[in-house]
C-alpha cells in the first residue's frame, strides 16, 4: 500500500511539471503540457515498462541513481525527494538535490545556444544541458552527472585531448578553490575525495601549483582540444566560457563552442 501511495505521488509530480523546464531536452512528439512516462524513461535511459512499474508501486529494486535522475528532472523539493528516496529502500542524501533551481528564463537561454551548453551547481553536479550537449556531450545528460567526476574518469581522457596540462591543471585549479570557498557543502566534499581517488589524481592534486584564473574564477579564454567526432575527425581548439547568474552564485553557466568560427556544431 506504501509503494503503492508513493507511485500515486510521484504521477502526480510528474503530470505537474512543465517539459519546458526540463533540465535535459525532452523528445518533440507535439506539443505537450505535461511529461509522459515514455519521456521519463528516455530521459532516465531505463525501459519505460521499468518506470512504469514505479509507477504502479510495484516491490522492485530501483537504482539510486535512477531516483536521483527523476529528483532532478521532476525538480522536487526537498521533502518529496526524502519521500521518494525512502519509498524505494534508499537513504536521502545529506545535500539537497533541489537546492539549485534555475530560473525558466536561464533554461531558455541555455537551450538556444549553438554550442554545448549546460548547468552546474556548486558541486559541479549538473542541472542542466541543451540538446546540443546532449549529442556531443551524452554523458551531461545521465542521471547523476558531474562534471569533476566524468572529467577524472578513463572515459573522459578519450574526448579531453592533451588531458593533463589542458584539462585537468586548470579544473582542479577549480575545484580546490570551490572547496575551500564552500566548506560546509557536503556534496563538494564528496566530490572531492572521488576526484582524488581517481587513478593519477592525487599526485596531480599534491604537486601542483594554482594556475592563474580570471577575475571572476570561472573561465578564461585558453584554447583546449577536444575531440567530437560529429564535428570533425580531428580534435578541434574549443574554448570554454563560464559564467554566473547575478544573483545566483551557486550556478554556473558553461559554453563550449570551437575557436574557429567556421567550425559548428551539428
Amino acid at each position: 500500500m506504501r509503494r503503492e501511495d508513493l507511485g500515486r505521488m510521484l504521477r502526480g509530480w510528474r503530470r505537474a511539471r512543465d517539459p519546458r523546464l526540463i533540465p535535459a531536452p525532452v523528445p518533440s512528439r507535439g506539443h505537450r503540457t505535461y511529461l509522459t512516462q515514455l519521456d521519463m524513461a528516455l530521459l532516465l535511459g531505463v525501459s519505460e515498462r521499468w518506470y512504469r512499474a514505479l509507477e504502479k508501486g510495484e516491490d522492485r529494486r530501483y537504482g539510486v541513481e535512477m531516483i536521483a535522475g527523476i529528483v532532478r528532472i521532476l525538480d522536487l523539493d526537498p521533502r518529496q525527494a526524502a519521500a521518494l528516496y525512502r519509498g524505494t529502500g534508499h537513504r536521502p542524501p545529506r545535500h539537497p538535490h533541489a537546492a539549485a533551481r534555475p530560473a525558466p528564463a536561464l533554461l531558455e537561454l541555455m537551450h538556444q545556444q549553438r554550442c554545448v551548453s549546460y548547468l552546474a551547481d556548486q558541486a559541479w553536479d549538473v542541472v542542466g544541458a541543451n540538446a546540443i550537449a546532449a549529442r556531443h556531450c551524452p554523458w551531461l545528460v545521465r542521471p547523476g552527472a558531474n562534471v569533476m567526476t566524468w572529467a577524472f574518469s578513463p572515459e573522459a581522457r578519450y574526448q579531453l585531448r592533451d588531458w593533463e596540462r589542458s584539462w585537468a591543471a586548470p579544473l582542479l585549479d577549480r575545484l580546490r578553490l570551490a572547496w575551500q570557498r564552500w566548506p560546509d557543502n557536503d556534496r563538494l566534499d564528496e566530490v572531492v575525495r572521488a576526484v582524488r581517488g581517481a587513478p593519477g589524481v592525487r599526485e596531480l592534486w599534491d604537486a601542483q601549483a594554482p594556475a592563474r584564473l580570471s577575475d571572476d574564477g570561472l573561465s578564461d579564454d585558453a584554447p583546449r582540444p577536444g575531440y567530437f567526432p560529429l564535428v570533425a575527425p580531428d580534435p578541434i581548439d574549443v574554448r570554454v566560457s563560464a559564467f554566473a547568474p547575478y544573483d545566483d552564485r551557486s550556478l554556473r553557466w558553461v559554453m563550449i563552442s570551437p575557436v574557429d568560427p567556421g567550425v559548428t556544431f551539428p
